[in-house]
Order: structure tokens, then sequence, then C-alpha cells
């Protein structure tokens, strides 16, 4: 189907159309254009690039198998993000005994003061605060699966709300809610890593 530099340009449900015939050029093209990415959030995911490989090796052969069975309702991008989020979360079932952090939500002006909201010091600019890769990496690693998925697919993937939502298999007012307290918490956690 694509060649060499063509795949580009060809968009991906007409290159899935081309995996679901057989089309090896089509899937190299998605791999190329998708892989980095879903590498990135099962990491985020995981904490694990062992694991990261695996759950991005299983979406692409489900790509592969199942290209013909996609449905058109969300995009290749989110389907793919979809199946790494679900090859990840099978690695890490949560056991029933051990209690989440967001089992009880907590109330926007707790997170919003944890964030600090009011605070003067705030003002220096965000990228004096993202210039500190280490500590935001520590900082990710504080949150529950739900938020880092949530932060990696909008803040970091650049995902559409429609297709985040889809990949988290979650409706789009649901994962503005979720993204809004992830990026609270997330804020939170930064500001107790902040040096004294």
């Amino acid at each position: 189907m694509p060649s060499e530099g063509e795949g580009q340009h060809i968009d991906d449900v007409t290159l899935l159309r081309g995996v679901a015939t057989g089309d090896p050029a089509a899937f190299r093209a998605l791999f190329d254009r998708h892989a980095a990415a879903l590498l990135r959030f099962a990491t985020t995911l995981s904490h694990d690039r062992a694991i990261a490989e695996d759950a991005v090796q299983e979406a692409f052969t489900a790509l592969w198998q199942h290209a013909d069975g996609f449905r058109s309702d969300s995009s290749p991008r989110s389907w793919l993000f979809t199946i790494t989020r679900n090859a990840v979360h099978r690695r890490y079932r949560r056991r029933a005994d051990r209690p989440s952090a967001h089992d009880s939500l907590d109330s926007l002006d707790s997170l919003g003061g944890a964030a600090g909201w009011g605070d003067p010091s705030l003002l220096r600019s965000l990228e004096e605060r993202i210039a500190d890769d280490e500590r935001v990496r520590r900082a990710l690693a504080t949150l529950e699966d739900d938020d880092r998925a949530v932060l990696s697919l909008v803040d970091v993937e650049g995902l559409s709300n429609d297709e985040a939502a889809a990949a988290l298999s979650i409706t789009v007012s649901a994962l503005k809610s979720r993204l809004h307290r992830a990026r609270l918490r997330f804020v939170a956690s930064l500001r107790t890593e902040e040096p004294s």
C-alpha cells in the first residue's frame, strides 16, 4: 500500500484498512507513527520498561490480528492506546484487599489547597517547574494509575478529549473531571518535591 515515506501522508483509518487486508507496509506505517507514544504511555503506567514493551507488542499484535474488527466510532490511535492500557492493567490487576487512594473522592477545595491555589510563589513560570525532569518523574510516580494514564494521554501524548476518553473507556465529561483532579494531584505532588 504505502511506499517509503508515503505512509506519513495516509490517514490512520486508511492504513488500518490496509492492515485488515494483510498489507505489511500499512502495518509498518502505523507502527512507525504510534509505537513511540504507546511505549511512553505504557512506561508511564507501569514504571517498567519490559512490561511497557510487552504491552506495546500486544497492542500491535492485536492490530495485525483484529484490524478487520475495528469499529470506526473511535480513532485507530485511541484504539491502540486502549489495547496498550488494558495490556498493562492485566499485568497489574489490583488486589481486592488493597484500597485505592481514590476510594474516597477528595474535594476540589482540598485538592486545590494541596495544589497551592492562592500561593503567590506559584506564579513562577511553568517552564521552570517542568525543567526539573527528575522531580516531575518522582511526582508522577506518586500518582495513582488512573491519574498517570489521563495525564499521559492528554498532556504528554496530546490526544483530544474524545480520543483519550475512548482510550480509557470513559465518557468525555468523566475524562474532564478525572483530568482536572489528576492535574491538581500532580501539582500538589510537585509542591511536596520542591526544595525547602
